[in-house]
């Protein structure tokens, strides 16, 4: 390439940065995402502070309908029954007799449930009336009440420990009913957002020993029944989660009033599980269960899917606070360390194998009766899969943008817009052989010239000159390779296909003579001096593509094309085209062309046919 073949222009990265100083700086960078990925997210696992939006998940994800248990049925006390038999205040017991003597003893429930308090004695007559209907029934659950407080105790090791779940009263049927069935509390624990998901499987506290409601409906069902009464496990103070079955309205459910007036077939409740509560919101008693997010259930279906669940054995605990943290800094510190080591199609494929991984142990563990809050992960690792997605699209962009900028300054502004549209474009080092049109200019007695003018003066004119060839070689697609002082070096079709590139190259000739006369009188006006270029252009093959290392690299042309356009320029007279045959024989019919021989050129063994081209103002053709 003789003068032409270096060139210092077209940089990929900052020339003050090293490769190792890029590796340490960029290593120090991802340990520290690293590390930050993992505390932040164990932070968030043990403080829990999203809490509404993990509920949201969790109920979304595990709590799903599944088939009830067909014994379970309800009675309930709906506005049918409370139109018919007055106002519930109105009641006495007599009418909780009434519904137990509906019931044939010869197709007696397994198990008769009250989710309804009797406190204290009212009137003599009905309260013996529901003692006596209550004898005719091996196993009748009454509900009691429980009254929380905290106080400071002592533990059997000497410590003092707040109890914040001190029973200090129990509001229990009054004492006859008592003696004749069964109690158990009905207390609900409402978590953060209002919804029920626990409860406290007994209270032993002094003198008091009592198992909730449903726990203790349960237990009955196996007695009778002859299972076996499995106790849930719970944590440290005695609480478990229970899993529902189905959302409101979806267990039979009979009218309290029907039963009492004849109006059902009683043996439908032979050996089933009856739960008796109110089923109408008049009474206040419904919750938000999470079954059916949104929408209030009336309590007494919130005991049925208890006692669903703890004859399924589908109650859980969670995960201690401090497991769960480790597994999601260790996993999300997997992933974060998996995103500085892996391209984004690998990196999101580990994210999508961790995500559903991590949602199948989740299930894995709550159907075996382990709770774990997965949502941390799952919200993580969405987490960093999105900034990954779009830190990779922002810094593909911004990446572009720099080539795209840089590419301004040596194609024409067409060219860039191809570039950009198409996305062809990638800086890396390699290139692809070609067919490709060179062009060279300079500038005659340069250096003659620079002897007799001052710096100032001399840079004035190089820059008009390099302006005219520059906004030639943009006019026709070209792309500006190089300035090296006074010479110009210009390529056609590359980066990007141009149609006739070759007579592309020819009209740029053409325009830089035409303009060469008008540069000249002013020239001439100012600085007393005129200049003229030699041209020389040729077409062929050339590798084109990115020359450097991996630090720095040049797209530009390299081959024997290049080199012949180069001879040609050196030898053509001021104001002359020189151009080879392949030149020639696409621009006869717009360019005159005359044939002036074979010349001998640099570094070529074979003679070259050289044609001169003539052009007059305006780039028209002289024929």
């Amino acid at each position: 390439m003789g003068r032409y073949g270096a060139r210092t222009d077209i940089s990929e990265t900052g020339m003050e940065e090293t490769v190792t100083g890029k590796k340490i700086s960029q290593l120090t960078k991802d340990i520290i995402f690293i590390l930050l990925a993992a505390a932040v997210s164990g932070m968030f696992a043990w403080l829990s502070p999203m809490q509404a939006a993990e509920y949201w998940f969790s109920d979304s994800f595990f709590v799903h309908s599944r088939p009830v248990d067909n014994r379970i049925k309800i009675i309930g006390i709906d506005e049918k029954s409370l139109e018919e038999m007055g106002q519930f205040q109105t009641w006495t017991r007599q009418q909780a007799a009434d519904l137990l003597n509906a019931f044939d003893t010869a197709y007696a429930p397994a198990v008769i449930a009250f989710d309804i308090n009797y406190v204290g004695e009212r009137d003599e007559q009905g309260d013996a009336a529901l003692v006596e209907a209550a004898q005719r029934f091996e196993a009748v659950v009454m509900a009691s009440h429980i009254s929380f407080s905290t106080r400071r105790e002592m533990t059997a090791s000497g410590e003092s420990v707040i109890n914040t779940m001190y029973a200090e009263l129990v509001e229990n049927p009054y004492e006859a009913l008592r003696f004749v069935t069964t109690q158990g509390f009905t207390n609900v624990i409402q978590d953060k957002d209002n919804y029920v998901r626990r409860s406290v499987l007994s209270i032993d506290s002094g003198e008091i020993h009592q198992d909730n409601f449903a726990f203790e409906v349960y237990r009955r069902v196996q007695e009778q029944t002859g299972g076996t009464v499995q106790y849930p496990r719970t944590d440290g103070n005695g609480v478990y989660e229970f899993d529902y079955t189905a959302a409101s309205g979806e267990y039979e459910v009979y009218s309290y009033t029907d039963i009492v007036h004849g109006r059902c077939d009683m043996r439908l409740f032979a050996d089933s599980i009856v739960l008796v509560g109110a089923y109408c919101s008049g009474m206040l008693d419904q919750y938000l269960a999470p079954i059916a997010r949104g929408q209030v259930m009336n309590g007494v279906e919130v005991q049925a899917n208890h006692v669903n669940a703890l004859l399924d054995g589908r109650t859980l605990i969670e995960l201690p606070a401090a497991v769960n943290a480790w597994i999601v800094t260790l996993t999300i510190g997997l992933y974060a360390l998996l995103l500085c080591c892996t391209r984004m199609a690998a990196a999101i494929g580990a994210g999508a194998v961790l995500l559903a991984g991590s949602c199948f142990t989740a299930v894995v563990l709550y159907n075996n009766g382990w709770y774990w809050r997965v949502f941390y992960v799952v919200f993580f690792l969405l987490l960093l899969m999105a900034v990954r997605i779009i830190g990779g699209y922002v810094q593909e962009r911004a990446g572009r943008h720099r080539i795209i900028n840089i590419f301004k300054k040596y194609v024409a502004p067409q060219v860039v817009g191809e570039i950009a549209k198409k996305k062809e474009l990638q800086i890396e080092l390699g290139g692809e052989t070609k067919e490709i049109a060179v062009l060279f200019a300079d500038i005659r007695g340069f250096s003659s010239m620079s002897e007799a003018l001052s710096p100032e003066r001399v840079i004035g004119i190089l820059n008009r000159y390099l302006g005219l060839v520059t906004d030639a070689i943009f006019k026709h697609d070209g792309m500006l390779d190089k300035f090296i002082g006074d010479a110009v070096m210009a390529v056609y079709n590359a980066p990007l296909a141009v149609e006739d590139y070759r007579r592309k190259a020819m009209q740029t000739a053409a325009d830089i003579i035409s303009g060469m006369e008008a540069l000249n009188t002013e020239l001439k006006k100012e600085f007393g001096i005129e200049i003229a270029c030699g041209i020389g252009i040729h077409s062929g093959k050339a590798v084109v593509g990115n020359i450097g290392c991996s630090h720095r690299m040049d797209y530009t042309a390299i081959g024997d094309t290049v080199n012949i356009a180069e001879r040609l320029e050196s030898i053509a007279p001021g104001g002359c085209i020189y151009v080879t045959e392949e030149i020639y024989q696409a621009v006869k019919d717009m360019y005159y062309g005359e044939a002036i021989g074979y010349k001998a050129l640099k570094g070529k063994q074979e003679e070259v046919l050289v044609y001169r081209m003539e052009v007059q103002n305006g780039s028209e053709c002289i024929k």
